[in-house]
């Protein structure tokens, strides 16, 4: 089918419930932009310039629904201090962790929040966005969740241990990552102005395969939810959050004490049942999802074009409104053949007309 519709308008009406001309695409593509623009990752993460060219490039090959966005991988570990290498090879490598920012409970008196105009991460992140606003187009930060901060701050395994042996740290912890979210948006808000700034949020870290309902109802609920609540009060609209894995049995928590704001899209990764996922929210949220990324990365574009037709025609008419958008951020190295196949399953099943 032929488009009716601009990606800018298309999301608006999404957004706002009213009709649109086909499903839209979001592809979460990050450095899969330099790839396709003859980057290294290395380059690709380390200058937002380049970023924005290729994310450029790459929305303009593909024509999909999503913003401009530079995801920049332990950019937080940066921030607070801690070494990040960039591997010049394989070309396509992602940033390793080499020191974490603190190594035991003692240390975490000598944190203090960063500097956002000279944190390793968060200034490329703010250049990328003061470049993106120079174009007329949307500034995007992450408000979380604060428990991937905490992440990299102390690493994965520490996190786990410390549930157990050292929660009171980890709640310190959490209030400084909640703190530092806050500020980020209390910044962006003086520096590109009350509704210019929007956001999202993933949770990788908390999902069932790696905490427990309760450990989420404990360690992550309050401060989720205080982080919503300041946004709100700023005028930042967290549009999207990711639940990254299997969220089944949190969902409770997001439905009756998180309570998401109306319209929000909702992405998941392959773990969950999308249809499952809709029937829970209602209609007044929106649904997001979960092509394989071993399937984009790995398979045809005929299979990968079969499992987003599937897709489709499962969430079709969902009552409120879907995106088709991998079940995570896009892998590097996925062939261009395979997400254009995407692209045009939405085109070719996804019509309303």
């Amino acid at each position: 089918m032929i488009d009716k519709l601009t990606a800018e308008e298309r999301m608006k009406k999404l957004i706002l419930g009213e009709k649109i001309d086909r499903i839209p695409v979001i592809p979460h593509m990050e450095a899969y932009a330099a790839q396709i623009c003859n980057l290294s990752a290395r380059e690709y993460y380390l200058n937002p310039e380049k970023a924005f060219k290729a994310q450029i490039w790459a929305k303009n090959l593909h024509n999909h629904d999503g913003g401009i966005g530079y995801g920049l991988p332990e950019a937080f570990t940066m921030d607070f201090g801690g070494e990040v290498e960039f591997p010049t090879t394989p070309k396509f490598s992602l940033p390793k962790v080499s020191k974490r920012p603190i190594l035991s409970v003692q240390e975490i008196k000598n944190i203090k929040i960063p500097n956002i105009e000279f944190a390793e991460g968060a200034s490329r992140i703010l250049k990328f966005n003061k470049i993106c606003y120079e174009n007329g187009l949307g500034v995007g930060i992450s408000a979380g969740s604060p428990m991937n901060i905490v992440q990299c701050i102390i690493g994965t395994d520490t996190l786990l241990r410390w549930f157990i042996k050292e929660p009171n740290a980890v709640h310190e912890l959490l209030k400084i990552a909640t703190e530092y979210i806050i500020y980020t948006g209390k910044y962006y808000i003086n520096e590109f102005g009350k509704g210019n700034v929007s956001a999202g949020m993933s949770f990788p870290m908390e999902c069932n395969a790696i905490m427990s309902p309760k450990t989420f109802e404990k360690f992550s609920v309050p401060y989720i939810k205080k982080i919503l609540n300041v946004y709100k009060e700023l005028g930042i609209k967290i549009g999207s959050i990711h639940l990254c894995g299997n969220h089944k049995r949190n969902l409770k928590y997001w439905k009756n004490e998180i309570k998401l704001e109306k319209r929000t899209l909702i992405t998941t990764g392959y773990e969950m049942d999308l249809k499952d996922l809709a029937d829970y929210f209602g209609e007044d949220y929106i649904i997001g999802g979960n092509v394989k990324n071993t399937t984009l990365q790995m398979g045809t574009p005929d299979e990968v074009y079969e499992e987003a037709r599937q897709i489709i025609e499962k969430m079709k008419f969902n009552k409120g409104g879907f995106v088709l958008t991998p079940d995570c951020t896009l892998m590097t190295i996925t062939p261009a053949a395979n997400l254009y196949a995407m692209i045009k399953a939405a085109r070719d099943f996804g019509s309303y007309d």
